[in-house]
């Protein structure tokens, strides 16, 4: 199964590379095709549930960069497998839709390309058993989802959302990065199987736990958006609907939730776990429900319940009960389905009516059945109605609260007061828009193309199915999930629609009676935006403009001072910072002087030296620059003199080739510029002539003492002429420095070489779009 495993991720990215072309061959059915691509991926991972239902995993691995112990390693459990299915399943509905949704869009293809590669970045993530490779995934979800959230790029609201988003997921990414680092650092491995496999507790004891507990941390939250990164996610509406209910309801900003279910048996034996993570994700419930209860747009209110739901994932997590993480797996699994469907049809309410607005919209059902049945079927499993998925879910939840050990009644009180908002803005989002007296909308609607039809009634029906039938679901997916957060690989988790008369169902009758009357009080509330645009002025999101606002004016100022366009400054500068820093160090050092074998004594090898010097004051003096690129060319040739004069053959025919490629390609750019017409000011070069002989004895000091410096190490010189032959297959061992040990430097300095002559070929070859007056074409 592992062959199956990586074929279908690979699948995903092929097809991600080949979206355009096929976009172009296929047009308007392309949608259909690609969606194919998902969905076998979705029955590949299908297969393997039988097998996670009996307590085994799939493993692939391949040796990548042995030295670091890093190795290209998937691995599937229960957990892993759970989120699979959910990307790749909800991801063929999304593909499909989006090709209704953005049908006519010219540059569909490229959507494509930005979505497939997004849910291939997922896959990856939830497949990854190396710490290393999750990271690299994790980041390319950052990307792919920016170039989603921007779609929209002629919207300055969608660029903004779409860098914001960028720029909290990814500094969020790098404290991860550090910690995985430091985790790897600790235990000697970055293999996941083999973390989850150490002795409880062993990870939590380790000296730099703290530091990597909360780097690990800064990762998950910012990705899941918990308080205080939180603002990231609504504003992230802006983007598509497809790309919203795929992006952030089903699968990236679940990543956070993932990261924290995975490490859960490395993590939570300490402490902190229960302290830092329960209460974080218990404020962002709360935060999520009472900010979506101010809300007038459909889409924003959806977006601000997925911020509730995240942060209610990430409380039960926190708790760690049995129980609690039951309810969290199971909870994600309806979270994902009622959540999509509803982004969906409030997305083909937009694309049919013109507006999300929730006291515009009225009356739809009539005229959009079939969209009016997905939401609705939503709506109602989002609120916790019984015999959907949604009141399965709930039913756990509540069960987890009631046995958590703690305050009598704490938890009970934050669950029931988040579900009643949940209830509220479930009937204000997924039923308002489609029932009572019909309104009048900037267009005139009618139902939605069946491509953006089908995916919504799909994910709708599945979580009346999985309400209904959830024992078969308990046993084979949310049993498998929650063994794996746990690390008991005995774990039970069957599910049931009815458990009797308990205080669950209780508070599961009280939460829908309130949130009803909630449900009509919510426009009262919807009315106080003064307070709501107050708490935006104060919140997070103000700290993080201030901050990004902060970092760009210093940048401005910066580059004022530093890159101020003159060369000779850029020099002073760095060759000044230079000679100080080397002043402060070379006293430090004793420096030794044999000139017998540092100096050439022949006639030759005088005469060379002169030459030098002659040609490098002529060069300073003339007016020409012509002239003084010769002058400076007759430089690098006498340096090559001296090459062979010591004994070094190879290193002057590198010299040789060099000055000579550089003298053609400077007369080549310089013949059409205008003589030199006045030098700078006596005092300029005064002080010029001062730094250039500060600068010179101080380089010649450097290198006389590298010339006598003894290090107790052997020279890596010896290495280089042992393995030069060998391991790069060549006798020069200047070329195989060049082109095999340093290859990558070589490399770089090859772009920036070509990168310098496009910019001189453009200034001297192309000419101005705009002409004077007068001026022959």
């Amino acid at each position: 199964m592992g062959t199956l495993l990586t074929t279908s991720i690979a699948a995903v990215f092929c097809a991600a590379f080949l979206a355009p072309w096929v976009h172009r061959v296929l047009g308007a059915r392309a949608g259909v095709v690609l969606g194919l691509v998902p969905l076998g991926a979705f029955v590949a991972f299908a297969s393997m549930v039988p097998t996670m239902a009996g307590g085994g995993n799939v493993k692939a691995s391949w040796e990548w960069i042995p030295s670091l112990g890093i190795e290209l390693s998937l691995f599937v459990d229960g957990l892993s497998l759970l989120f699979l299915l959910v990307i790749s399943g909800i991801g063929t509905c999304i593909v499909w839709y989006a090709g209704g949704y953005l049908h006519g869009k010219k540059d569909l293809g490229r959507f494509y390309l930005y979505l497939l590669g997004f849910m291939g970045a997922m896959l990856g993530i939830v497949a990854s058993d190396n710490l290393v490779l999750l990271f690299i995934f994790w980041e390319l979800t950052s990307i792919s989802s920016y170039l989603l959230i921007g779609y929209y790029c002629e919207k300055e609201k969608s660029r903004k959302a779409a860098l914001q988003a960028l720029l909290v997921t990814g500094a969020g990414g790098l404290a991860m990065l550090a910690g995985i680092l430091m985790l790897g650092n600790a235990t000697g491995t970055y293999e996941i199987s083999k973390l989850l496999a150490m002795p409880e507790g062993a990870i939590a004891a380790e000296a730099a736990f703290p530091a990597i507990f909360v780097l690990l941390l800064l990762g998950a939250f910012t990705k899941s958006a918990q308080f205080p990164f939180h603002f990231w996610l609504p504003n992230a509406m802006e983007a598509p609907a497809p790309v919203s209910a795929f992006l952030h309801s089903a699968t990236m900003v679940k990543a956070g939730v993932f990261l924290l279910a995975r490490l859960h048996p490395c993590l939570s034996p300490s402490p902190l776990w229960t302290t830092v993570v329960a209460p974080i994700g218990a404020l962002t419930m709360l935060i999520g429900v009472f900010l979506a209860l101010g809300q007038t747009d459909a889409k924003r209110i959806l977006a601000y319940t997925t911020l509730a739901v995240l942060g209610t994932l990430t409380m039960l997590l926190g708790l760690g009960t049995d129980l609690a993480v039951k309810a969290c797996m199971a909870y994600l699994l309806a979270h994902a389905l009622y959540k999509a469907a509803l982004f969906l049809a409030i997305g083909s309410v937009d694309h049919e009516a013109g507006t999300r607005e929730v006291d515009a919209l009225g009356g739809l059902g009539r005229l959009m059945p079939l969209t009016a049945t997905a939401a609705v079927l939503g709506a109602l499993s989002m609120a916790g109605i019984p015999m959907l998925m949604g009141f399965v879910s709930k039913e756990y939840f509540y069960k987890a609260l009631l046995g958590v050990p703690g305050p009598r009644g704490l938890w009970e009180v934050l669950g029931v007061g988040a579900s009643v908002g949940m209830v509220a803005l479930a009937a204000t989002a997924g039923l308002k828009p489609f029932f009572g007296s019909l309104k009048t909308t900037p267009k005139k609607p009618h139902e939605a193309p069946w491509a953006m039809t089908i995916g919504p009634l799909i994910l709708g029906m599945l979580a009346v199915c999985f309400g209904l039938f959830p024992g078969w679901i308990g046993n084979h997916l949310i049993g498998p999930a929650s063994a794996a957060v746990l690390g008991d690989p005995s774990f039970s988790a069957g599910l049931k629609l009815w458990h009797g008369w308990t205080v669950a169902l209780a508070l599961s009758v009280l939460t829908l009676a309130l949130g009803a009357g909630l449900y009509f009080l919510a426009p009262r509330i919807r009315g106080a935006t003064p307070l709501f645009a107050f708490l935006g002025k104060i919140g997070p999101e103000r700290a993080y403009e201030l901050v990004l606002d902060g970092v760009l004016g210093f940048a401005k100022w910066q580059t004022r001072f530093l890159q101020n366009g003159y060369l000779r400054n850029y020099v002073l500068t760095v060759g000044g910072f230079t000679v100080v820093l080397l002043l402060w160090l070379l006293p430090r050092n004793e420096i030794g002087f044999d000139l017998s074998k540092m100096v050439p004594t022949s006639v030759m090898g005088v005469t060379t030296c002169a030459l030098i010097i002659a040609s490098a004051l002529m060069a300073c003096f003339v007016t020409s620059r012509f002239a003084a690129i010769l002058a400076l060319g007759v430089v690098g040739l006498g340096i090559a003199i001296l090459y062979f004069l010591f004994g070094a053959p190879d290193l002057a025919m590198t010299q040789i080739l060099v000055e000579t490629l550089t003298l053609v390609l400077f007369v080549l750019a310089f013949q059409r510029l205008p003589l030199l017409k006045e030098f700078s000011k006596v005092s300029t070069r005064v002080r010029d002539a001062v730094f250039a002989l500060i600068f010179g004895g101080v380089m010649t000091a450097l290198v006389l003492v590298a010339f006598h410096f003894k290090s107790s190490a052997p020279p890596i010189s010896g290495y280089m002429g042992e393995q030069s032959l060998p391991l790069g297959q060549g006798r020069n061992v200047v070329n195989v420095i060049l082109v095999d040990f340093r290859a990558l430097d070589t490399l770089g300095e090859i772009t920036v070489l070509a990168i310098a002559a496009l910019g001189v070929f453009a200034m001297l070859k192309l000419r101005p779009i705009a002409k004077t007056e007068g001026e022959k074409p």
